[in-house]
């Protein structure tokens, strides 16, 4: 099923829609803020730091998430200007780029132009150190529940 097929509706209670890039960076910023709570490495990475990042696609979509002083917002679309923007050719790419987390899938999105970033590429090299942050940590049983539920797929489907 591609991701391009899923409609897309605006969820105004919780400031959301339903497109696949507009979740996943809603999901992120909602990490990020446990993090801001729970672990002091990335306490340290925000502490008395005041920034905006914006993640959108070139079809208009755009969600920015805002860092002041060790808080954490996200908004859907700004007026006020991003320090950094990070654009895709379209939710799909956004989403599989961002989840593959592969600098050269980074690189080669840049080379043929699906990929467009401006601003303090400093915010860049912030984003990456956190982006190792967000996958939690997994107790050692659900690891092996996940270890044998792959392979189970992987008998199933051969894929």
């Amino acid at each position: 099923m591609k991701l391009s097929s899923i409609p897309v509706l605006k969820l105004p209670l919780v400031d959301v829609s339903t497109d696949p890039l507009d979740l996943l960076v809603a999901a992120l910023a909602l990490r990020m803020k446990q993090l801001a709570r729970t672990s002091p490495k990335f306490i340290e990475l925000v502490h008395e730091r005041q920034f905006r990042i914006q993640i959108g696609t070139d079809l208009g979509l755009a969600r920015q998430i805002i860092v002041n002083n060790g808080e954490i917002e996200s908004v859907s679309g700004s007026d006020t200007p991003a320090d950094f923007v990070l654009q895709f050719a379209d939710s799909e790419q956004g989403v599989k780029t961002l989840v593959k987390g592969d600098p050269t899938a980074f690189m080669t999105g840049m080379q043929n132009g699906t990929i467009k970033m401006e601003g303090d590429f400093g915010l860049l090299v912030w984003f990456n150190q956190v982006a190792k942050m967000i996958p939690p940590k997994l107790p050692k049983p659900v690891k092996e529940k996940i270890k044998f539920a792959r392979a189970f797929i992987k008998e199933k489907t051969g894929k």
